[in-house]
């Protein structure tokens, strides 16, 4: 028999038992939690490691040797114009290459995202794809302001690539003229640009969100795949039921009706009359439920089932980093036109599908590999084949890139319609509208940067350059030029952080300290640097 001590003793020891096993049940969950947290906050990375890893894979098939990682002012340069649009300031490019934190470009990523200058460039890169009519089509460009207006909005509000997509394609135009009140833009521009004309809105809507071709096979069926004319006329279909006789309300973009009904579409220069149909072939049950056509429409793009959608975002957004899609060009999935890396493409579009279709995610998951990463100056003969990323391709840049890189660079000009969007910047005769005009690219990728003669003398003898580049015009070139204290060195290194985002090499350094040093106006002599660093591919390139 136990004492009463010994029992309190025992007591006290099973309570002691008792409290290690709860705290061991605390510590197992809270390891659990770690460990989800830890899962999840890792989860970015893999789809990046995912990315190089199949690039390696591919080098190694290839016999592609891999150039080295960019120096971090390559990187900066590169990203800040992939995500914000323009280069960086001088402050932050000293802030950022004094930066001694293992991951400084992870965080820099994460800022370029959460600015507004991501919100901007990227509108207008979506509205050069969705709306490329604007330049070459006056009456397209009037409907420039109000889309830019309305991307602004689902992009600073995160909206998932496939929710505006859905958007555009099944936008409710009977709400317009309630809108037309409020003021609240639309994405009625899409349809406005292409005058509602179904043969024109089924070819770029399968271009743009399904990556393919169609409008080959309006006239016959596809010579070399597999689309017959049948289907291209029941794809556009769906898009016949506007009231072609509202001409006025075409012009002034309010209360454009559709006709209800089950849409179709008579094949011209045929007798036949041909029902809507998805790209597929499924039948469509018109009497399950009253959404209208292009509706059902968006729903079956952006679906999960849908094998275009998922992979023809991914490409797509590939090639704004890269200057090529995986599938080149972006918009010609065809058995004709196989991906370079289809199983990256896969795993791209399943990330991308699991992430709700994120574009800050998938952006991120890029510009946080190594593949992206890497430098861009070519160390082996094999890193020239550009679809094996052996190393980072040269790219050129859109026209608004090169002219905010020279209000940057200069700080000449000053943009006074950011506060309104449904303004048009700059005005007709501005020197924006110049650059816009002279610089605009017609190129299927932007691997293949044309430069013309008139594009050189904007650059060379423009009144543009010629004012940024003046002690009486720009900011830029007085505050370096009398900063009081600098020396020469100071001075050229200045003037190439401002426009080439890096420091200049010790040969460039001392052969330019002696240029300078040598010439009886240095005022002068630096006006001359100014200019060809303006002037250089390294300002007008992204590399």
């Amino acid at each position: 028999m136990l004492s009463a001590s010994e029992n309190q003793h025992n007591r006290g020891h099973q309570a002691g038992s008792l409290l290690l096993a709860g705290l061991f049940l605390i510590c197992q969950q809270s390891i659990l939690v770690a460990a989800e947290k830890s899962a999840a906050d890792s989860e970015p990375q893999r789809l990046a490691g995912q990315i190089d890893q199949f690039i390696r894979e591919a080098h190694q098939r290839e016999q592609v040797q891999i150039a080295p990682r960019a120096s971090d002012a390559e990187f900066m340069r590169r990203v800040c114009l992939d995500l914000s649009g323009k280069i960086p300031p001088v402050a932050e490019v000293r802030q950022f290459l004094a930066d001694t934190t293992p991951d400084k470009r992870s965080q820099l990523i994460e800022r370029l995202l959460d600015s507004p200058g991501f919100v901007v460039h990227f509108t207008s890169l979506w509205r050069e794809i969705l709306i490329p009519e604007a330049g070459t089509d006056p009456f397209a460009r009037q409907q420039v302001p109000e889309f830019e207006a309305w991307l602004r909005t689902q992009l600073r509000n995160d909206t998932s690539y496939a929710a505006l997509a859905q958007a555009i394609i099944g936008a409710p135009f009977d709400q317009e003229a309630a809108q037309a009140e409020t003021m609240e833009p639309t994405p009625r521009a899409f349809y406005v640009a292409k005058q509602l004309k179904p043969e024109s809105l089924a070819a770029s809507t399968s271009r743009a969100f399904l990556g393919v071709r169609i409008e080959c096979a309006q006239c016959h069926d596809h010579p070399f795949d597999s689309w017959k004319q049948e289907q291209f006329w029941k794809f556009a279909a769906f898009f016949a039921n506007f009231d072609q006789s509202q001409q006025n309300n075409l012009i002034t973009g309010f209360s454009l009706r559709e006709v209800a009904g089950k849409p179709a579409i008579k094949i011209p220069d045929t007798n036949r009359l041909v029902e809507a149909s998805f790209l597929n072939g499924k039948e469509i049950d018109w009497e399950q439920n009253q959404r209208g056509p292009r509706e059902r429409l968006s729903e079956w793009i952006t679906s999960s089932q849908n094998p275009y959608f998922a992979r023809a975002s991914v490409n797509r957004i590939w090639s704004l980093f890269f200057g090529r899609g995986i599938v080149d060009p972006v918009d010609d999935f065809s058995t004709t036109n196989p991906a370079s890396h289809p199983e990256l493409l896969d795993a791209m579009a399943r990330a991308f599908q699991q992430h709700d279709y994120d574009l800050k995610y998938l952006i991120r998951e890029i510009t946080n590999s190594e593949t992206y990463q890497l430098t861009s100056r070519q160390t082996d003969p094999s890193q020239s084949r550009a679809q094996w990323y052996g190393k980072m391709p040269t790219r050129g840049l859109t026209s608004e890139q090169i002219f905010a890189n020279l209000v940057q660079a200069t700080g000449f000009f000053r943009q006074t319609t950011e506060t309104d969007p449904r303004l048009i910047a700059g005005g007709t005769n501005s020197p924006q509208t110049e650059i816009y005009e002279l610089f605009q690219s017609e190129a299927e990728n932007q691997l293949e940067p044309r430069a013309t003669i008139l594009q050189a003398l904007a650059l060379m003898n423009g009144t543009f350059i010629t004012n940024a580049t003046s002690l009486e015009e720009s900011d830029v070139f007085t505050a370096i030029v009398d900063f009081p204290g600098q020396s020469v060195e100071q001075k050229i290194e200045a003037f190439y952080l401002s426009t080439l985002s890096r420091p200049p090499t010790s040969a460039e350094q001392n052969r330019l300290k002696s240029y300078i040093t040598a010439s009886e106006d240095q005022t002068d002599a630096f006006a001359n640097l100014f200019w060809a660093l303006l002037n250089s591919s390294e300002f007008l390139l992204n590399h």
